[in-house]
């Protein structure tokens, strides 16, 4: 501080410590309740009141206190017993002329600030304006491109006028040619014209001269056409005869080349019949007890021998008969083959049960004998049930229960228990599975359900998009999905879409053009069921003509209210669509750069 003031060589300065209570209830008329500042100022201003001159100063000095003074808007200080006048404007500046100068500095700035306000409320105005010019401009854009379309279009009506133009010029100049070259032909068309007349004339007498033999001629003409029609009737009704005659002859044909090679595979199935009768002859002669079914067998099967021979002499009529017999006949062989070998079997089956019963009874007649019991009374006191199966029966039973006991196991009570505690333990997994299972169950038909309620769903929007979107690209017609089966979660859809005027039954039969906008109709639906920030179309608009191209447009410019959209195009309607144009250009070879070129901006420019 002491530095401070060694270098102040005129003028006031008043330290006060960032220090002191909070400011009281204070006085109106007190100077420090008219002050902003620290709290420091309470001491200093705190005793010191403020009036307009110096009339009022005097006035109120007569209530002053102790250490309290007055001051006025002159810079006038009383006290109880001293006043203070300062009049160096130069060297000291009043704190009240400051207040007046910071009063007009307020002023100033509240002029300011209306001047503020008015400009700011100008500002609005303007802004304002410029929305609305904005927006009368975004009208003018949309009318430049509406005239730009127009333009297009006419720009595209005209050059195919042109088109036509150069094609009917040229087709002028063709007819002119053909004119040229037709010139000598007309005038040997009139010479023959003059010639056809002069025979005009002599036909005309002639025909005079023939007048009269017309009527005759007439009724021999009709004569003569109705023999004509009966002739062509007849030729008709012989060319039918004899294309039925040659079907029959084919049909005889083959079907004696038929019986004739049935006829020699019959022959050799009879001689092998022949021999396989003379092999059975043979087996017959050489049984020991030839048996009277299998002669009946036999006889029947030669009085049926008979028979084929009979029809075989009769297939060369009736192959059809004759084949069918031959079937018969083969069947009827096997199955004399199989019960005579079956009666075979059985006549060793019963020698062979005759033997062992032979033999059984030997042996338990001679085990009986070792017994020395008289077979009656044993016999005699033996039951109805007493059989030998029966014994056996039981005697198989006991000595099977004796097997299955086996060896004593004296572990088995613990076996036993520890077996219980493995099923115990088995049966509560097997009730955990069971659970488990039909939780899984009831999952899997929630999933289900679920499932087929969100497929439904998903597919009725994606139907009812298709159906709004279809006619709007094609100009009318229908289209809509069909699913492909009776179960929802294993159903295919198809696609059923009939442009107008067409009643086709697959999409094959629909042109490029018409698949690509049933393709963008199906997309666009899929597209608006779950849309995403932007969509990459990629040459759509290839296959469509100039029609359909702005039908195409149309339904981008709508979505694109919602959805930005990025597409690669050669199409100049659809580049008109664009707000925004990236292209590749290759200044030189080898090296390519992209162009972007804000069609707005271009338009903004182009105006001014």
């Amino acid at each position: 501080v002491s530095a401070v003031l060694d270098q102040l060589e005129s003028g006031q300065v008043t330290f006060l410590l960032g220090q002191g209570g909070e400011r009281g209830e204070l006085p109106a008329q007190s100077l420090l309740a008219k002050v902003e500042g620290p709290a420091a100022l309470n001491a200093l201003l705190g005793h010191v009141y403020a009036v307009d001159n110096l009339a009022a100063a005097l006035v109120r000095r007569a209530f002053l206190r102790t250490g309290e003074s007055i001051i006025t808007r002159d810079g006038i200080w009383i006290g109880e017993h001293w006043l203070r006048v300062s009049r160096d404007r130069d060297t000291h500046a009043g704190v009240l002329e400051r207040e007046q100068e910071m009063h007009g500095l307020r002023s100033e700035v509240s002029q300011v600030e209306q001047v503020l306000r008015k400009l700011e409320s100008t500002l609005a105005e303007a802004r304002a304006l410029a929305n609305d010019l904005e927006a009368r401009r975004e009208q003018l854009q949309a009318d430049v491109n509406r005239h730009h379309a127009e333009h297009s279009g006419l720009s595209a009506q005209l050059d195919a006028s042109r088109e036509r133009a150069t094609e009917t010029a040229s087709r002028l100049e063709g007819l002119i040619k053909e004119r040229a070259a037709l010139d000598p032909q007309v005038q040997d068309v009139a010479t023959g014209l003059q010639a056809a007349r002069t025979r005009l004339e002599q036909a005309r007498a002639a025909l005079q001269v023939l007048a009269g033999k017309r009527p005759g001629l007439e009724a021999e003409r009709e004569q003569l056409r109705t023999d004509l029609d009966q002739a062509r009737t007849q030729a008709e009704q012989d060319r039918a005869h004899a294309r039925e005659v040659e079907i029959q002859l084919e049909s005889r044909r083959a079907a004696q080349s038929a019986t004739l090679a049935a006829l020699e595979r019959m022959r050799s199935q009879l001689a092998q019949l022949q021999a396989r009768r003379q092999e059975l002859d043979g087996q017959i002669r050489g049984a020991a007890t030839p048996l009277v079914d299998m002669e009946r067998s036999l006889e029947q099967a030669l009085s049926q021998k008979v028979a084929i021979e009979a029809e075989l002499r009769a297939a060369r009529e009736a192959l059809e008969a004759a084949e069918a017999a031959l079937r018969g006949l083969e069947e009827q062989r096997g199955g004399c083959e199989t019960r005579v070998d079956e009666v075979r079997g059985g006549m060793e089956q019963a020698r062979l049960a005759v033997q062992e019963t032979r033999v059984r009874r030997e042996s338990l007649g001679e085990q009986f004998a070792a017994t020395h019991f008289d077979l009656d009374t044993v016999l005699g006191a033996l039951t109805a049930e007493a059989t030998i199966a029966a014994w056996e029966l039981n005697l198989a039973e006991t000595t099977e229960r004796i097997v299955r006991l086996g060896s004593v196991n004296l572990a088995a009570i613990d076996e036993f228990k520890e077996q219980s505690e493995r099923k115990e333990y088995l049966d509560r997994q097997f009730n955990d599975l069971t659970e488990a299972l039909a939780t899984l169950e009831s999952a899997i038909r929630r999933i289900d359900k679920e499932t087929r309620h969100r497929f439904q769903d998903t597919f009725d929007r994606i139907n009812a998009g298709l159906k709004e979107k279809f006619p709007r690209l094609f100009g009318g017609g229908h289209a809509y999905l069909e699913m492909t089966g009776e179960d929802i979660l294993n159903a295919g859809v198809a696609v059923m879409a009939r442009p107008p005027g067409k009643r086709n039954s697959t999409i094959h039969l629909l042109s490029g053009g018409e698949k690509a906008l049933t393709a963008v109709a199906l997309v666009f639906s899929i597209f608006d069921l779950n849309p995403a920030p932007f969509c990459l179309l990629d040459e759509v608009d290839a296959p469509l003509d100039d029609h359909n191209v702005g039908r195409f447009c149309d339904i981008v410019r709508d979505m694109s209210q919602r959805v930005q959209f990025l597409f690669i195009t050669h199409n100049k309607a659809t580049m008109e669509l664009a707000s925004q144009l990236i292209g590749v250009t290759m200044s030189e070879p080898g090296v390519s750069r992209l162009v972007a070129v804000d069609v707005d901006e271009a338009v903004r420019m182009a105006a001014m």
